[in-house]
């Protein structure tokens, strides 16, 4: 049976207690509980303490760190070498220091494998250093390969080095009835229900997805967009929109912060969910869309790609393009897709089971 220790390297100083961490890492954690008959897993936590806890049956290690690029975590890679693993699974691609010393202190035939969870390459020194590590890494996990051209280009991960395409998380959410959905929160249109959720920042481009869905209102008047958010960088733009066109204002609400785990009533009583990024590691609230049935329409980048493969489970446009965005709202009816299909999609491929499967695929490549 294989071995495998999951690290995390960054150190999450106001934790003390063990379900503190749990609860933040759940996401990217869980598939472990679905590798039980396979491998043999356990993980390695920074944290403002030190310990152990077992959970679910696995076992959590916690150790004390600091967030400095020039941390040397001694104490938690000599624990991990004595687990004497067959794989150590790093999460992040930007602990170059930490992982040249993992390589240093574990054996030879210990695997490295390394994560990546949407980090761009560093600049100067530091990038030298990736360079350096990467030369300990015996292979990457990206939610799409598209993902690793950046670090290709700067010269951080070799063309030879193996890249398994592996979903940095998953999510538990999962459909309610949309009928009893709409009428918990009061929708009262017959037309289409689009739903953001995200930072209403430049990468997620909220001004694009509003200048679309105001010329989609001149083809579907009736239909409404609600926007979940909970950082506010252009929401002064996004009102001076809004406020300037009678139409915008009547059909976009600007509902601000909700509670995480009432997500799922908006995901499932919404038909859509709209997206704008330029870049992204993987994109946790598209999963969580999808498993609950809201179908995607979303920017045409590499992860966004994969996780609707080719546009098979949902819309791709060009990101930052609002003509192209409102052409391909105004197409949806043309060609619909079935929330019953994007709900099975997500069971089958964008799982916990599914990353499971995934994970334990490259570490047999690369042990055996």
């Amino acid at each position: 049976m294989i071995k495998l220790v999951d690290v995390t390297y960054y150190t999450h100083l106001e934790y003390h207690k063990p379900e503190q961490v749990l609860e933040k890492h759940h996401l990217v954690t869980r598939y472990a509980e679905f590798l039980r008959d396979k491998m043999q897993v356990q993980f390695v936590k920074h944290a403002g303490f030190e310990g152990f806890s077992l959970h679910n049956g696995l076992l959590y290690n916690f150790f004390k760190g600091i967030n400095k690029f020039r941390y040397l975590p001694f104490k938690a890679n000599r624990f991990i070498s004595k687990q004497q693993p067959d794989v150590v699974l790093v999460q992040g691609l930007v602990f170059p220091l930490q992982v040249i010393l993992l390589r240093m202190q574990c054996k030879r035939n210990c695997k490295i494998i390394v994560q990546h969870h949407g980090e761009l390459p560093f600049k100067g020194m530091k990038l030298v250093f990736q360079k350096l590590a990467s030369k300990c890494v015996d292979a990457y996990l990206f939610t799409s390969a598209g993902n690793a051209d950046e670090w290709k280009q700067k010269g951080v991960i070799a063309n030879k080095q193996p890249i398994f395409e592996v979903l940095e998380a998953s999510t538990n959410f999962f459909a309610l009835d949309k009928t009893e959905s709409r009428k918990k929160l009061k929708f009262h249109t017959e037309g289409n229900v689009f739903l953001w959720v995200g930072r209403l920042n430049e990468n997620k481009s909220p001004l694009t997805i509003i200048k679309a869905f105001a010329q989609y209102l001149n083809f579907k008047p009736s239909s409404r967009l609600y926007m979940i958010y909970h950082t506010t960088e252009q929401l002064d733009k996004i009102k001076a929109l809004i406020y300037a066109d009678e139409k915008l204002e009547s059909a976009v609400y600007l509902l601000g912060r909700i509670p995480h785990d009432k997500l799922p009533l908006w995901f499932s009583a919404a038909d859509y969910y709209l997206s704008g990024s330029f870049k992204e590691g993987s994109g946790y609230a598209l999963l969580e869309a999808m498993a609950c049935g809201c179908v995607p329409v979303i920017s045409d980048i590499p992860p966004f790609r994969k996780i609707i493969e080719n546009g098979k489970y949902g819309y791709l446009y060009k990101a930052g393009d609002e003509r192209a965005l409102s052409k391909t709202l105004c197409g949806l009816e043309t060609s619909p897709i079935s929330p019953d299909d994007v709900i099975g999609h997500f069971n089958q491929n964008l799982s916990f089971n599914r990353i499971a499967e995934d994970v334990y695929r490259a570490c047999k490549l690369l042990v055996h």
